[in-house]
């Protein structure tokens, strides 16, 4: 196509109506701001959808939702300063809200990988997906 528009000598021409296209800011306005308005529409709306919401594509275990009596019968730990920093001596966080562990709080230390997490943010992932969402081992 660039050789025909040089034989007809329509090149040059377009050149300009390029370059005086990004001096007048019209490229933008036209074709780039429209694009970006539609992505940043697209991100604001997946934003405001909770991860409950939102099917897991990458569950690739056959093991689903725990029923709830059987999560209650996973054990409960109360944080105390012995077992609130991990061997690097770095303070135990929760790996669903990333909140660090506070001495008093009760946590689930899940039995196959001892992974811990509060309650409210474990329980709700196990009536869901029934593994640790850390390391995805079947409970």
């Amino acid at each position: 196509m660039a050789v025909n528009l040089i034989r007809c000598g329509l090149l040059p021409y377009l050149q300009i109506d390029v370059i005086v296209s990004l001096v007048s800011g019209r490229l933008v306005r036209e074709r780039i701001g429209p694009a970006m308005l539609s992505a940043v529409q697209s991100q604001m709306g997946v934003s405001e959808v909770s991860f409950e919401d939102v099917p897991n594509l990458f569950d690739t275990s056959s093991c689903k939702g725990m029923e709830g009596d059987c999560v209650e019968k996973i054990p409960k730990i109360t944080i105390n300063n012995d077992n609130n920093v991990d061997e690097s001596g770095e303070n135990v966080c929760c790996s669903v809200c990333l909140q660090d562990f506070q001495a008093g709080e009760t946590a689930r230390c899940l039995p196959q990988c001892h992974h811990m997490f509060h309650l409210p943010c474990i329980d709700k992932w196990l009536l869901r997906h029934g593994s640790c969402p850390m390391c995805r081992r079947n409970l």
